[in-house]
């Protein structure tokens, strides 16, 4: 079968339509890797469609059904993508869980969408379950992918259902052929419960057709090669990963390798060398942070070098935007190249040629400093409910600041209130079990109103304010949007997170997060008397610093849009907790129902245990 050229012969039936085909075409190309006992494990497009086929054929044996849901809740693993495409295989509908949900949030979610049967990772998920089991009447079958020794419920491990599934196929031949063709396009495949920064979590239904539009329009846009790798490390529970960094480059046959954890990321990108990285702004933001910090405890040679290579990677950037050209700065071009950005190239990976950033703004600090390393980051933008993407930087257009044109097939408008309106084949469903929820969203001419402030330029490039509900309105009446501020906070290295607050105040306050890392780094340089940040974060060299690294940043800043004071918190926000969705977005509201008394005690309101982490 040959891979799809025209527009017209692209459309696929289903998304395990669209795996199969890679399966046909690129059946010995490696489609994961990862380690596993110490050793780096590879499966090829081959192993994985027969695990895919012999697992749906398992499922069917132990009686799951046609639009059966089945949920998913693990960390990232390659059985983690054999049960996404088996259950969808069958007509079922996959809906992925969290692991960092709470056992009520996910009690919540099993309920909502009527889970019949789970995977589960390991004894931790399967003890967390079972805190709620009396609240799940409809869930009849826990798998898990680890054994779980004295289950208090029954459960069956993951290769006993493929040892099912290999007797059923050898009884069934051609069942999986019949059962692929049964799915209509416009089926339901799964609902995505999305994480949210405030109220309960709503399930985006979504379908077939969706995903295969949105998948071949945005590798139009960004295309890719079979020889590609792909790093995973974000939460496959969130639709970014599973879309964007999953099932677009299995389109292509590209491979996909697994990092341990968000701790070890860049160790296995110099371990798997992909060529393209799927990430949030957290992590670019944490590279350069770290770079910098390595190029100021360099000696006087390598900064000076570093510096003279980032100005003239800048210049260099900016004139290909113009489409001007400097015969001195392309001169020094290879100088800068061996010298600075090869290095920067080599520390992730040596292969990487598209960072991709998404699921929030990237500073434009940060977008600079890689495009100044010949590594520009392509930004794009998408939600759940729009199966994912909706613009896209193409490859060398892109604009700092600027999250890219609508990919083709979606419409994009600003209303007059300034949100951003989308309009297309991608849009969801609805909301499940929530018809008036989804008629507030969805309007008579099918415009889907995503709640962002935004604005298109004349090439219809989108950039994004912030979310609607997040626009602040101080007591005089001038209102602010806290992302860009926030963002451009964050510029300081010592800064690793920043939370406005003052809708209804008199003036602006932030609860600060400083990079621990970077802050006891500064700490040592500076030869201070604090042994560790118990004692260094109340201490007042810190709030002196911080002071100033915020007054550097918000110096261009209206003055009703200034931080006047603010509070440091002592420890990073984490998804667990809930002060972060899984993209790493701070959840506001969390943040000022958990902080109250320290945000009161920057309005005259609080306690002295709060004031002591102010800065006036």
């Amino acid at each position: 079968m040959e891979q799809p050229k025209t527009r017209e012969d692209k459309i696929f039936q289903s998304v395990p339509h669209m795996l199969m085909n890679t399966v046909k075409i690129y059946p010995d190309r490696t489609a994961f890797r990862f380690r596993r006992g110490g050793r780096i494990v590879s499966v090829s497009y081959r192993e994985f469609g027969d695990l895919v086929e012999d697992l749906a054929h398992g499922l069917a044996a132990i009686g799951l059904r046609r639009h059966d849901r089945v949920a998913i809740l693990s960390e990232n693993r390659v059985e983690w993508s054999i049960v996404d495409f088996a259950v969808m295989a069958i007509g079922g509908i996959v809906v992925p869980v969290y692991q960092t949900l709470s056992a009520d949030q996910m009690a919540y979610i099993l309920m909502d969408s009527g889970v019949r049967v789970i995977f589960v990772e390991n004894r931790y998920h399967y003890e967390k379950l079972m805190q709620i089991q009396e609240q799940l009447p409809n869930l009849k079958t826990i798998l898990t992918f680890e054994p779980i020794r004295n289950a208090e419920r029954p459960t069956t491990i993951f290769k006993r259902i493929l040892r099912l599934g290999d007797k059923h196929r050898a009884a069934r031949p051609g069942w999986f052929d019949r059962s692929l063709k049964e799915i209509n396009r416009e089926d339901v495949c799964s609902i995505v419960y999305t994480s949210g920064t405030t109220g309960d979590p709503k399930g985006v239904i979504l379908r077939h057709s969706g995903f295969i539009e949105s998948i071949i329009n945005t590798e139009s846009v960004l295309p890719l090669k079979p020889d590609d790798i792909f790093l995973s490390f974000l939460p496959l529970s969130h639709l970014y990963e599973r879309v964007a960094g999953h099932w677009t480059p299995m389109y292509r046959g590209c491979c996909i390798a697994y990092a341990r954890s968000l701790s070890t990321v860049v160790e296995d990108m110099q371990a798997f060398h992909p060529t393209v990285l799927v990430s949030v702004p957290q992590f670019f933001e944490k590279v350069t942070a770290g770079i910098r910090r390595k190029i100021n405890d360099s000696g006087l040679f390598q900064r000076i070098t570093f510096r003279l290579a980032e100005k003239l990677g800048n210049h260099l950037a900016d004139e290909n935007r113009e489409r001007k050209s400097c015969l001195f700065l392309k001169l020094f071009r290879p100088f800068a190249r061996r010298f600075v950005f090869e290095k920067l190239q080599r520390y992730l990976g040596g292969s990487l040629r598209c960072p991709i950033s998404g699921g929030a703004p990237l500073s434009q600090e940060t977008a600079r400093f890689f495009e100044a390393m010949e590594l520009p980051i392509i930004e794009g933008y998408g939600l759940t409910e729009t199966h994912l993407v909706i613009t896209l930087s193409p490859p060398g257009k892109h604009r700092p600041g600027s999250c890219g044109p609508p990919i083709p097939g979606v419409s994009v408008r600003i209303a007059d209130d300034g949100e951003v309106l989308v309009r297309g084949k991608t849009i969801m469903n609805g909301y499940h079990n929530a018809p008036e929820l989804t008629a507030s969203v969805i309007d008579a001419n099918g415009w889907f109103h995503t709640g962002d402030i935004g604005q298109l330029d004349n090439d219809n490039y989108l950039t994004l304010t912030d979310r609607k509900k997040n626009i602040l309105v101080i007591s005089s009446g001038e209102k602010i949007a806290p992302a860009p501020i926030e963002t451009k906070i964050k510029e300081s290295p010592y800064i690793d997170e920043a939370c406005l607050v003052g809708d209804g105040r008199d003036f602006i306050t932030a609860l600060i997060v400083p990079d621990m890392e970077a802050i006891l780094h500064w700490s040592r340089k500076q030869s201070l008397p604090y042994a560790d940040l118990e004692d260094l974060l109340p201490s007042p060299e810190l709030k002196r610093l911080l002071k100033l690294e915020i007054n550097h940043q918000q110096k261009q800043l209206a003055w009703f849009e200034q931080i006047k004071t603010f509070v440091i918190l002592d420890h990073p926000l984490e998804i667990r907790k809930g002060e972060l969705t899984p993209t790493m977005k701070v959840r506001r509201a969390v943040l000022e129902g958990k902080y109250w008394e320290e945000i009161d005690s920057m309005y005259g309101k609080g306690k002295e245990k709060a004031a002591s982490r102010q800065c006036e």
